[in-house]
């Protein structure tokens, strides 16, 4: 007669149960979040319109918007109260002295600045670049040329490609 020999055995059973539970739980999570998650909320090709909130910053400063791409540079002028639209070409040439009107418009909300403390302290105007990720060249060119008027504050805000964002201007909503 043989004898059954003892071999020890392995049992599956609490790795499975573990791993099928894991799996159900995972996919559990992942119709969740389809199902809570709009249809259309990552989508990249609409257009998306920031507002921008000024933490921490005193209710008197007035942004003024300077978007600055690679090939261009975007501002409202108050005082004339008209948007521009400035080339890098263009740009570089008013940098060199030839027809500065960028130049002297910061020289006038400086200015202004200047007049409004002296006879209130209130409303700064304050120029804010918004550089967009191929304008990094052109932010840099204004930065110096803004260094360059003594006591003039401006920011730096890094933009999305695809933010659309409200800034001042006959054309604006905001």
């Amino acid at each position: 007669m043989r004898h059954a020999s003892y071999s020890p055995g392995v049992t599956l059973f609490p790795f499975l149960s573990v791993l099928l539970s894991t799996m159900g739980i995972l996919a559990f999570l992942s119709i969740s979040f389809l199902l809570v998650v709009p249809q259309g909320a990552d989508s990249p090709s609409t257009q998306k319109r920031i507002q921008f909130e000024w933490v921490g910053a005193p209710g008197y400063v007035k942004p003024i918007f300077i978007r600055c791409y690679a090939d261009r540079v975007e501002y409202f002028n108050l005082f004339e109260n008209q948007d521009y639209t400035l080339t890098l070409d263009e740009l570089l040439e008013q940098l060199q002295g030839k027809d500065p009107a960028l130049l002297s418009y910061l020289v006038q909300i400086f200015q202004l600045n200047a007049d409004i403390k002296k006879q209130f302290g209130k409303t700064e105007y304050y120029p804010l670049l918004l550089v967009y990720p191929e304008g990094v060249l052109t932010s840099e060119l204004l930065m110096v040329v803004i260094e360059n008027i003594g006591g003039l504050n401006f920011g730096l805000e890094p933009m999305l490609p695809n933010w659309e964002v409200p800034y001042q201007g006959l054309n604006s909503a905001g």
